[in-house]
């Protein structure tokens, strides 16, 4: 029976990788095309550049400067599957393509705003009429800044939002004064803080799915074993993050190799912390998100996909 399996498994990974690659007859392990909004330390990061995947699997990471360009790539095909914010499932299902987000990797909204020391911002009111930075329009950075603008009470469209790609172009952005100030994420925020040339002016505390696995549904449909592989690895990283500390961030620093030791592991703990248990959510957090998005007039009630539509988590399995 053992034998019976195992062909069963080999035979489905053939076939997937002449499916996914389009390429010659000949065999060999599937390949998950994967997006990554490259800069950062993430579980998805981790699993590939560790190798931890399992034998018959393989994963391509291609890196973006913001989730609105990799959404692009996943509805174009160029990519299989992206590891983006939660806001990427339901405005795009309600454009009617059929993704579906299958692991969250993060609760927390990632971004801060900050400033030079030099010219600080006091509060988010004082930006109006200067130059913001974001990743990208359309971004997860922009959606938080939509967000900030509304809890200050001033015009999102009074501001002057440019786009200023990730790590050190967004950091030359603010240095520059292209912008009084930009939203940056770890590990660059962390990093930029203890320089003490910049300081934080808003940070978010609210509850955001901020990084889910997302796939369109048909992909999944056809190359089911691969994408439970995948998502079963990345859960055994969250995982081995426990139980291995010391592994986990020696993986990590290879991705952060400019930083210092001290930064990665305070980075590392605290994308961790933001990870939910198994990788699974209820619909609590999936109301939070799609509130913030009905209060930044990036979507209306009656256009939010029901939950069961957004999201399944049947391929993770039992934790």
């Amino acid at each position: 029976m053992a034998r019976t399996k195992h062909r069963r498994w080999t035979t489905v990974l053939a076939v997937t990788a002449v499916l996914a690659t389009g390429c010659s007859a000949e065999a060999g392990p599937p390949t998950i095309r994967v997006g990554i909004v490259c800069g950062g330390i993430g579980l998805a990061a981790l699993t590939i550049d560790r190798g931890g995947l399992p034998d018959g699997l393989r994963a391509q990471k291609t890196c973006f400067d913001s989730g609105s360009d990799a959404v692009q790539a996943l509805a174009g095909g160029s990519i299989d599957a992206f590891v983006g914010a939660g806001e990427h499932i339901v405005n795009n299902r309600a454009k009617g393509l059929d993704v579906k987000g299958y692991a969250v990797v993060s609760e927390n909204p990632p971004y801060s705003l900050v400033s030079p020391t030099s010219a600080p911002v006091a509060q988010v009111a004082d930006l109006a009429g200067k130059s913001v930075a974001v990743t990208a329009p359309g971004s997860l950075s922009d959606t938080e800044l939509q967000r900030a603008t509304a809890e200050a009470g001033i015009a999102y469209k009074g501001l002057h939002v440019v786009s200023a790609g990730t790590g050190a172009t967004m950091q030359a952005t603010i240095e520059k004064g292209g912008a009084a100030a930009g939203m940056v994420s770890d590990p660059l925020l962390t990093n930029m803080v203890q320089s003490g040339k910049f300081t934080v002016t808003w940070q978010p505390s609210f509850r955001y799915i901020a990084l889910a696995v997302i796939a369109k549904s048909s992909w999944v449909d056809d190359h089911k074993p691969a994408m439970q592989a995948f998502l079963k690895a990345l859960r055994a990283t969250q995982d081995r993050a426990s139980t291995d500390p010391a592994s986990t961030l020696a993986a990590a620093q290879k991705q952060a190799p400019g930083l210092s030791p001290q930064v990665v592991s305070a980075v590392l703990t605290a994308t961790l912390d933001q990870a939910p248990a198994g990788l699974t959510i209820d619909e609590g957090p999936y109301r939070d998100t799609t509130q913030v998005l009905v209060q930044v007039g990036q979507t209306q009630q009656d256009k939010i996909p029901a939950f069961t539509d957004a999201f399944d988590f049947s391929l993770l399995g039992q934790p």
